[in-house]
């Protein structure tokens, strides 16, 4: 029995620092958790107490973290009543969390050009993914893939790098992403500007192709 997360998952009071709500019912929210910030890895997520009166946590995933300074961002969607509790809590205010809960993502060595895939909820575990490969850029060309059936949680905008492949005048990409010298395109059927019309799976289809 694999025991390698023992003493790597935490119980913390962790305080509100910001919480920016989105179109789309969709939230970000950073929390103090110097425990968590410092153990969470691409694929974490954590169970957060979404309000005093209602004790059965939430998951939400790990979209970053800052262990230098101790903070950890998840982005969710209001859906039901406990996610919709969570977004009334107020900056400043604390949060029961459990974390960094799950196995990483394993890439495997000398693949050069990872695919990265998330919808909606599942951007978050990318963008924490495509920043934990920044040192290796020199070496590494990841294409991150995002699709969404609700306004993006950012402003997206055109891209300036080049990605053989993808279909003309898909150039929507995540301001981010972007500025960290990796690659993204998105993806709708909403018929956002800028974004490939259809799942990512076949956005990545037509990249692989």
């Amino acid at each position: 029995m694999d025991h390698s997360h023992r003493g790597t998952i935490f119980v913390e009071e962790a305080k509100i620092l910001t919480h920016q709500a989105y179109p789309g019912d969709q939230q970000v929210l950073r929390l103090h958790a110097p425990k968590t910030a410092a153990h969470a890895q691409p694929g974490s997520f954590a169970h957060l107490q979404c309000d005093p009166q209602l004790p059965i946590r939430r998951p939400l995933s790990t979209m970053r973290v800052s262990a230098q300074h101790g903070w950890s961002d998840c982005l969710y969607k209001v859906v039901g009543r406990g996610t919709a509790l969570l977004a009334k809590r107020q900056v400043g205010e604390t949060v029961d969390l459990l974390g960094p809960i799950g196995k990483p993502f394993t890439l495997l060595p000398g693949r050069t050009r990872p695919l990265l895939m998330g919808g909606g909820v599942g951007i978050p575990p990318m963008v924490f993914l495509a920043e934990s490969l920044r040192p290796q850029l020199n070496t590494m060309q990841p294409l991150v893939l995002m699709g969404s059936e609700v306004p993006f949680p950012f402003m997206a905008r055109p891209s300036q790098i080049l990605v053989p492949g993808i279909p003309e005048g898909v150039i929507g990409c995540m301001p981010l992403l972007e500025d960290w010298g990796v690659a993204s395109r998105l993806a709708s059927q909403r018929g956002y500007p800028g974004c490939f019309e259809g799942y990512i799976t076949d956005l990545a289809h037509a990249w692989l192709d």
